[in-house]
């Protein structure tokens, strides 16, 4: 009962507060209406609403002269373009009117004309028609040829992928093919680690302990206590340290002659103080190998060792032309070794040689690499490499159809690059539609799958009835190509043609040489070897642009010689150059072990 009573006080305290509010109010409205303030404010509002009025008035009535002055000038546009098409409709419609009048001349004119006439009007205007006709299948065709032209790429041409057209996918020929298996480590795989080094190599240790004024980093307290060092861990680094070392040398005299020999353990040096033969390796390295270029090489070098060495561009490229020379004798007996292998793969790329295109060139295997370079790409570089002619009939060459190997110098037996035929017979039908290239495409891939399941097998050859079915579809599909030609070589005489004869021409003449690695598993079925050996100099172009001499190049090619050759039997590239730098290159015989 009192909460009720006082709610109810409550609420009539609050009335009572309203009502003195509102009291308020009403008295102040009675002041401001006896004053005169009130109606003032009231003449001001009104004057405002009435210039608002007024001032959208006037915005409305020049919007509405506007139309109106619009609007006569559509519709006197209107009228003008109405004028215009009539007189354009009236002007074509005299010209259909003088058509008809020529067409019913003409009508009228092979109607008076005999049955003679009228034939050989006929006769012209069927022959008139046909020449028309021959000029739209011409542009069709040379239409398509184009659209052929432009979807050249690396996967039937020999364009390299670097040059695929803006806004082309860039299509990367690769022979391998997907497992289905998801990408990263499979299930089951071990896993491979840095192992724990032996304790008796272990050369360095540190040992981390508590700062001082160290604190806890999860209480924030300072009351450490060392209870021991923790589980061991290990890493493996390189650190690069300077070395200053002063070389004396042993003097003999020789009782005989009078001679002075210098006996020392690096060859005589050319100053007083100079690079040894580790920083040589690196820049060697550095230079031919990694592609750097010069500049960027001396800076290198001049990093890790904390700018305490600061070789110049001038002293790396003469290192260069030293460590080429120092090789003269290694080079030549790698060309004399080169000449005894069964089998050599070659190929040519071009470079540039103060500006100018040149030749870089490479013959080899699996184990040996030489490198030659030249001016021009012609038979003159060929004979200067003392390869090509000096072999004999017992050697394959591996090539991409080079036609100066088939000179009449030459004795050695030639193989063609099936890869390189496979791009040909894909551009042939990109160019002429034509279906028994791709077949022929598809048949060398089967039976390279099939070639290389059978050498997994240990298989030597294929079998005779493999073989009689590979030459019977092989023939078939060469006379399907000739007999594609015959019926089109007129629709195709400008356009693709005269390429498609030259292929199947190349092909009956040198089908031995395309297929030999069918009959014998022993035999390569593509120069990737030498692709991709020629593969860095690419690099290289891309980095440094040109060489400046002919030289400059010969002697880089004479070093990579050196360095792919030790790196292809398993010698280390840093542990060869050190030795080319000390004056004590490695020799052919001790590669290859030959006496």
């Amino acid at each position: 009962m009192v909460a009720e009573v006082s709610r109810m006080m409550n609420r009539t305290y609050s009335e009572l507060v309203s009502l003195q509010c509102e009291n308020r109010a009403l008295r102040q409205q009675i002041k401001e209406f006896e004053n005169g303030s009130r109606y003032l404010k009231i003449q001001s509002d009104y004057s405002r609403v009435i210039a608002g009025y007024k001032r959208e008035n006037q915005q409305l009535k020049k919007e509405v002269e506007k139309e109106r002055v619009t609007g006569k000038k559509a519709r006197d546009l209107w009228i003008d373009q109405c004028n215009a098409d009539w007189e354009k409709y009236q002007s074509e419609l005299k010209k259909q009117e003088r058509q008809i009048e020529k067409l019913e001349k003409k009508y009228q004119d092979y109607v008076d004309k005999s049955e003679e006439e009228r034939s050989a009007m006929i006769a012209d205007y069927e022959e008139k028609l046909s020449e028309k006709d021959a000029v739209i299948h011409e542009l069709s065709v040379r239409v398509a040829h184009l659209e052929a032209i432009r979807g050249h790429d690396g996967t039937n041409t020999g364009i390299p992928t670097s040059q695929t057209p803006t806004g082309k996918k860039k299509l990367i020929p690769n022979s391998r093919r997907g497992t289905g298996k998801p990408k990263g480590g499979q299930k089951g795989h071990k896993q491979h680690k840095l192992e724990p080094p032996a304790e008796k190599d272990i050369n360095d240790e540190v040992q981390y302990t508590a700062m001082e004024g160290g604190r806890c980093p999860s209480c924030d307290s300072k009351n450490l206590e060392y209870i021991g060092p923790g589980e061991p861990r290990y890493e493996y680094d390189v650190e690069i340290q300077v070395k200053k070392r002063r070389i004396v040398d042993s003097l003999y005299r020789c009782n005989d002659c009078g001679e002075i020999i210098r006996v020392g353990s690096i060859p005589v040096a050319r100053t007083a103080c100079q690079y040894g033969p580790v920083i040589q390796s690196l820049a060697l390295s550095l230079t031919n190998t990694v592609n750097a270029s010069i500049n960027k090489t001396a800076m290198f070098l001049a990093g890790i060792a904390n700018q305490e060495l600061h070789p110049s561009e001038g002293y790396i490229a003469k290192l260069q032309a030293r460590a080429s020379k120092g090789l003269t004798s290694f080079y030549e007996d790698l060309r004399i070794l080169l000449l005894t292998r069964p089998i050599i793969f070659w190929d040519d790329t071009v470079i540039f040689i103060h500006a100018q295109r040149a030749c870089f060139r490479f013959y080899g295997d699996d184990s040996i690499a030489f490198y030659t370079a030249h001016l021009h790409k012609d038979m003159k570089g060929i004979q200067e490499d003392h390869v090509l002619p000096l072999l004999t009939e017992e050697t394959m060459v591996m090539h991409d159809h080079n036609m100066i190997n088939y000179h009449e110098d030459f004795f050695f037996q030639n193989l063609e690059c099936a890869q390189h035929l496979q791009r040909d017979c894909q551009k042939n039908a990109d160019d002429t539609e034509h279906p028994w290239s791709s077949e022929l495409k598809e048949l060398i891939a089967e039976t390279i799958d099939d070639r290389k399941r059978a050498i997994a097998e240990q298989q030597r050859c294929f079998k005779k009835e493999y073989i009689d079915h590979f030459e019977e579809r092989l023939e078939h599909i060469l006379q399907a190509g000739w007999k594609q030609y015959e019926e089109n070589k007129q629709r195709l005489e400008k356009y693709g043609a005269s390429v498609e004869k030259a292929l199947l021409t190349r092909l009956n003449k040198y089908r031995p040489n395309y297929f030999a690695w069918v009959y014998d598993f022993s035999l390569p079925t593509t120069n990737n070897l030498s692709e991709r050996s020629l593969r860095p100099i690419k690099t290289k172009m891309k980095v440094s642009g040109q060489f400046e001499s002919e030289q400059a190049a010969q002697n880089h090619a004479v070093i990579r010689s050196y360095v792919e050759t030790c790196r292809r039997n398993g010698i280390n590239e840093i542990t060869a150059l050190k030795r080319l730098s000390e004056g004590n290159p490695y020799t052919v015989a001790e590669i290859f072990d030959v006496r």
